[in-house]
């Protein structure tokens, strides 16, 4: 009498890579991410983060960047498009575009709850310093001092705005945001790109938003995540 066949697992629908040094904290975490239906990929620096991270892209990173050798973030960064960063730490980090920030002390619980939440977000919506973005109901806003102000974009000017928000706080070359918004092999020329970024800019400015596309000489335009 044969045994009925067992079903293999389903496999699980979010990959998360874990940079910790501790590896107490590391394997703890682990456990929390598997039992919430994560696989879990373990590095314990950033070097072999950036190591993993290419040879198969997590949906989320979590990193600890209290010590040197978890501190380099920027893989996630260079990513295209960029990974989304999740950052626990003791103190604030400068110069980290994380979508989600953590302080310690942690519960392990809590953390993984924060992430399933943070990857339940639509992906249409997107965001970065005061401005948030809902693609699919044409819906930008400016948000500054607990006051959401709704800007009226033409389809270009919100394609640039997009463009530039997804990787803020890089500069983005004018070739790239030709190819992106009017795409490869458009006769449009990168004078074109400058109007628009100057049209973009006015509208931005009147909501409130501020000076947040900065002009990076030779090279194009940054979003400034800052405010």
């Amino acid at each position: 009498m044969h045994e009925p066949a067992v079903p293999a697992p389903r496999p699980p629908h979010r990959t998360v890579l874990v940079v910790v040094e501790e590896a107490v904290i590391r394997e703890l975490l682990a456990v929390h991410f598997r039992f919430a239906g994560f696989f879990p990929m373990l590095a314990a620096s950033s070097a072999e983060a950036r190591r993993l991270a290419g040879e198969v892209r997590p949906d989320v990173v979590l990193v600890d960047p209290d010590v040197p050798a978890t501190a380099d973030t920027g893989f996630a960064a260079e990513a295209v498009p960029p990974l989304p960063l999740v950052l626990v730490s003791a103190q604030a980090v400068a110069g980290c575009n994380a979508v989600l920030r953590l302080r310690k002390p942690f519960s392990p619980r809590e953390l993984v709850g924060e992430v399933v939440r943070l990857l339940r977000r639509d992906p249409q919506r997107l965001r970065a310093g005061p401005i948030v973005i809902d693609a699919e109901r044409h819906l930008i806003t400016v948000n500054r001092q607990g006051r959401a102000t709704p800007i009226e974009l033409a389809p270009v000017e919100l394609k640039l705005l997009q463009c530039l928000m997804a990787r803020p706080d890089h500069a983005i070359e004018r070739q790239h945001i030709l190819s992106s918004v009017w795409g490869k092999g458009s006769e449009v020329d990168v004078r074109t790109v400058d109007q628009n970024i100057k049209r973009l800019r006015r509208c931005l400015e009147e909501a409130g938003a501020g000076d947040v596309i900065r002009t990076v000489r030779g090279v194009g335009y940054r979003f400034s995540s800052a405010p």
